[in-house]
């Protein structure tokens, strides 16, 4: 008997000690905010986590805790889970321009930081909605970088995002256009036409790792409409076939008629704020959505479309087009001096003076206040969608053109911020940051909430984002795949000068 029980307080102390052996990071007396759906945020106190090999593997209030290499006492900090930036494009330097005789240096320095620049307001997972797996490769092995995503786009022939190219560099810069009739197949073999028509695209996408397919709704910009549009029996079709292989689809569309046919398409995402009311002359003072518009956003609501307001679209646009606008001192959290001095250059604005083409005899002044004007009927719009329940998802478009003004990271933080302004709650932010963003992308096994074995990609804030959406920029600390870094070390002046 006396050995049995000795055996019996041997197995359980072994077994206590594999349980609690060292693991490679503890939280401890945090305040963790945990989003567990669209509004709802849990408040959990005098808990600890434990991280290993990048995993979250405890969230617990047990007094034994385990051995840890690193250990960090967060009292009176609060933990969340690193954010999603849900619409970004990382391939090239926000208004370079390509002739210039540095862009070559320019745009590889950019590479190098920008993966901090997202880090550094937060950011630790970023999807890309016209990229490649090898491009989401290049990003990321600029470390240390967010996690990051890609969807599949699906252009048609001289389409939004293909216009100007020919059939044969279609089929080798956008590896998954939507082949139509009418289109000069001829341009191509039997075979490379094969591979772009009917749900050839979205299987090839999704083998290839694609976190969603990219259907573009845009006929031109403002009440243009000389851009060609994919048929909307394919549009159909291919958000029917997507679906059925677990892959969401995202609807560029922007403008009230355009964002109608994407309702229609039955696409999972909007990836514009309905700004284009193709209505003149609104009265804002009256903040009373036409019919058109509601009429839309009332089938997105119904329908549960998840809802990109990017408002930093037009709010970066308008600052381009400013004759006034200069540089303030939260961009030189993201870009090095040479570089705003290059933005400040002739050459370097060049962009601010193809936004000023074509306005007539229009003052810059009624410009900009034009475009203010349209940026906030994107506020009113997702005024209306937030205050019915609708799904939101931060996603800030950085960069939507060629703007500078709109910088990783940087932009993220405007977002959330132009968000709060238009009326979205302090706790539906965070879920639009975090699970909203995981759950609308399919990433919710790994990402969107602190829970055991999800990605440990964290925030450690200095203050509450559920009292003010400030606390976006005090962060103590940013946690990627758990690895904690201070976010002091994330500064462009830590990084150097490039």
């Amino acid at each position: 008997m006396k050995k049995q029980i000795l055996f019996a307080a041997t197995y359980c102390m072994l077994f206590s000690n594999a349980l609690f052996a060292a693991v490679d990071l503890r939280i401890d007396n945090a305040i963790i905010l945990n989003p567990v759906d669209k509004h709802q945020v849990n408040i959990i106190s005098n808990h600890w986590i434990a991280i290993q090999n990048g995993k979250i593997i405890k969230v617990s209030n047990a007094r034994k805790k385990p051995r840890a290499k690193t250990v960090v006492d967060a009292k009176d900090k609060y933990l969340i889970p690193g954010l999603t930036d849900s619409h970004v494009h990382l391939k090239t330097m926000p208004g370079l321009l390509a002739s210039d005789p540095n862009a070559k240096q320019m745009q590889k320095a950019f590479l190098q930081r920008q993966g901090r620049n997202y880090l550094y307001y937060g950011v630790t997972q970023v999807i890309d909605p016209s990229n490649t797996a090898s491009g989401i490769a290049d990003f990321m092995a600029n470390v240390p970088a967010p996690n990051a995503f890609f969807c599949g786009a699906m252009p048609v022939y001289q389409g939004y995002n293909a216009e100007g190219l020919s059939y044969a560099k279609l089929h080798h810069h956008k590896p998954y256009f939507i082949a139509q009739h009418n289109d000069p197949t001829h341009e191509l073999t039997p075979s490379q036409v094969h591979s772009h028509q009917g749900s050839q695209p979205l299987e090839r996408m999704r083998s290839d790792g694609a976190s969603c397919a990219k259907l573009y709704f845009e006929d031109g910009f403002g009440e243009n409409s000389n851009i060609p549009l994919i048929y909307q029996g394919d549009a159909r079709r291919l958000t029917e076939s997507a679906k059925a292989i677990g892959l969401p689809s995202m609807a560029h569309a922007n403008a009230v008629d355009m964002q109608q046919l994407a309702v229609d398409a039955n696409v999972d995402i909007m990836a514009h704020g309905l700004w284009n009311w193709l209505t003149p002359n609104i009265n804002q003072a009256t903040n009373v959505l036409p019919p058109t518009v509601k009429a839309v956003l009332d089938s997105i609501i119904e329908k549960d479309i998840a809802y990109q307001p990017t408002l930093t679209v037009m709010d970066s646009l308008a600052k381009v087009t400013d004759s006034t606008f200069s540089f303030t001192e939260e961009y030189q959290t993201v870009l090095p001096s040479p570089v705003i001095a290059w933005y400040q250059s002739e050459p370097g604005r060049w962009f601010f003076k193809e936004m000023n083409q074509g306005w007539g005899s229009m003052s810059n002044q009624k410009k900009v206040a034009k475009l203010k004007r349209i940026f906030s009927q994107g506020q009113l719009a997702l005024n209306y969608l937030y205050k019915n329940d609708a799904t939101l998802l931060l996603g800030s478009d950085t960069p939507p053109a060629p703007t500078y003004t709109s910088q990783p990271g940087l932009s993220t933080y405007k977002e959330l911020t132009m968000m709060h302004q238009a009326g979205v709650g302090l706790a539906s932010l965070l879920s639009a940051a975090t699970i909203n963003n995981a759950k609308a992308f399919s990433l919710d096994d790994r990402y969107g909430s602190v829970a055991v074995n999800k990605i440990a990609n964290l925030l450690l804030l200095n203050s509450d984002p559920l009292k003010s959406v400030s606390a976006y920029n005090d962060i103590d600390s940013v946690i990627v795949n758990g690895t904690m870094i201070k976010r002091a070390t994330l500064h462009i002046n830590a990084l150097g000068a490039r």
